[in-house]
This record gives C-alpha cells, sequence and structure tokens, in this order.
C-alpha cells in the first residue's frame, strides 16, 4: 500500500531531536526498541514525567524512520486538544497513511469516544499494514480510564516503556551537549556547581541554561561560575 510521504513535525527547538543525541541514561532498552521499531516492528507505549524526555523521543523514533525510507506522522496530541477541527485533520491523515505514526501525550485523547473510535481505527489500519504505532503518555495505558473497551485491551497489549529519570552524570552530559551545539563548552567545575545548586528537573534546566547562553553572549564572556551566579542567581 503506497501513501505520500508525510511528516508532521512542528520545528520550534534549537536542535534536532534524534535518537543519537537523546541522553540514554538508564534508558538504553527502550532506545534500542525505538531503533528496530523505526526500521518495522510493532507499537509501543513510553511513559514518564513531563520532561523525561517522552516528546524527545518520539520525535527521534519518527526521524530514524524516515532515514530508512518509512512514511512517518507525528501529532501534539496536548498541543491539539483544545483544537478539535485540527486534531480530527491530523488524526484522519494519520489513518490515512503513514508507516510509522508517533502520537505524544496520547492520553489526552482518551475517555472521549470521537478521539478514541479514531485511534481504533489508526490502530486496524496499522495492525493491517504493519506499520508501527508509538504512543507517549504520563502513566501506563493499563491506568488510564477509556470509553472503549476494545481500544482499552489493544493499547495495553503494546509493549510498554517507562522512561527512567537522569541522575547527575547525566544530567550533566545533556547540558554539555547542548552547550556543544551552541559553540561553547562548560566546564566540570561549573557544571558539578550547577548542579549541586541548580533545580533538580530537566525543564528548569535547561531554561536556565537559555538564561546562561543569553547572559554569556550578551557580556561577550566564557561561562565561568561567577558568571552562573550573576546569571542564575545560585
Amino acid at each position: 500500500m503506497c501513501y505520500p510521504r508525510q511528516f508532521l513535525l512542528d520545528i520550534e527547538h534549537p536542535h534536532d531531536q534524534t535518537l543519537d543525541n537523546f541522553v540514554v541514561g538508564d534508558n538504553a532498552e527502550l532506545v534500542n526498541a525505538l531503533r528496530y521499531t523505526a526500521q518495522g516492528s510493532t507499537g509501543l507505549w513510553i511513559f514518564g514525567q513531563a520532561d523525561s524526555g517522552r516528546s524527545h523521543l518520539s520525535r527521534g523514533a519518527c526521524l530514524a524512520a524516515q532515514m530508512h525510507a518509512r512514511q512517518s506522522v507525528f501529532i501534539r496530541a496536548a498541543a491539539l486538544v483544545d483544537r478539535p477541527d485540527t486534531l480530527g485533520e491530523q488524526l484522519s491523515k494519520a489513518i490515512e497513511g503513514g508507516e510509522l505514526v508517533a502520537i505524544d501525550d496520547a492520553g489526552v485523547l482518551l475517555g472521549e469516544r470521537r478521539w478514541e473510535e479514531m485511534l481504533m481505527l489508526l490502530y486496524q489500519r496499522l495492525l493491517t499494514d504493519q506499520g508501527v504505532l508509538l504512543l507517549t503518555d504520563t502513566m501506563p495505558a493499563p491506568n488510564r480510564e477509556f470509553a472503549l473497551p476494545d481500544l482499552a485491551s489493544r493499547l495495553s497489549s503494546l509493549q510498554h516503556f517507562q522512561i527512567r529519570p537522569l541522575n547527575d552524570e547525566d544530567k550533566a552530559d545533556l547540558l554539555r551537549r547542548r552547550a556543544g551545539a551552541r559553540g561553547y563548552e562548560l566546564s566540570e567545575a561549573v557544571l558539578q556547581y550547577w548542579l549541586t545548586r541548580g533545580p533538580r528537573d530537566i525543564a528548569a534546566l535547561l531554561t536556565d541554561l537559555d538564561v546562561l547562553d543569553n547572559t554569556s553572549l550578551t557580556q561577550q564572556r566564557l561561562v565561568t561560575i561567577p558568571l552562573l551566579k550573576r546569571a542564575l542567581g545560585y
């Protein structure tokens, strides 16, 4: 069955989110499963906290699929749930075509019969065409309330992976990579000071990295502990 190429990906990030630049930490099995899925496998349900990297992984899987000449569709469900016409259009396109369909924050669609019926059609089409369904959420599928028992059974049977949180060494690696992508280095001393006194969650760390980056560029100075103190107030 042949479909027109379609890859629905919002570009709002300063760097490509790929499987290669995801900081793996304790998630090697999950990342390997996504690499295999990108070449043709079964469906996956990935769950984890808000800043755990769910979106990064689902985008990365879509990009990996493209590298293997497979058509992919990416849908940000949480961003579209208040725009039902647009959401319906994107789900309809996914039902019509795409060998890998990734729906980020899929849990927001559950409990609504209209969306669940479309998910059922999507599941059945991908099953028939030997495609891949990739869903991300904050919790496993069996913990969700469904309007359609048949859909609950099918999605609960998908292979489940929980994203394991990064430790401090992994967070340092993440910050180091992001800084490197912007053309500068973070010393071990700066990283140790930052992670000892800064926020623990990834989203806050990356927000602070933006502030630090802007301060460094504005003042035309290297990132040092004194600069970090002034910029971030630690």
